[in-house]
């Protein structure tokens, strides 16, 4: 695969075929913000994550990591509006 596509729910890049939500690379999610059969999680899930994500690898506080990943997915196609 040559061309990069950037998760439209968390914003990460997805260079491999494994990187897409469901091992498909028609898929506009990514492998972490889709469930096994390559569906998009709710809200409620992709947020958990991607805070533990942000906690765990920029090293910030919880409620200063929900902060970020807030203003983050808002900005993502999937969660326009919310």
């Amino acid at each position: 695969m040559s061309d990069v596509k950037n998760c439209e729910s968390c914003g990460m890049p997805m260079r491999q075929t494994e990187d897409f939500g469901g091992g498909n690379p028609e898929n506009h999610y990514c492998r972490y913000c889709c469930d096994e059969s390559g569906q998009l999680k709710s809200y409620e899930q992709v947020f958990a994550g991607m805070t533990q994500f942000v906690i765990q690898t920029q090293g910030m506080a919880r409620e200063q990591a929900e902060l970020a990943v807030k203003e983050s997915m808002a900005k993502m196609p999937a969660w326009k509006g919310k």
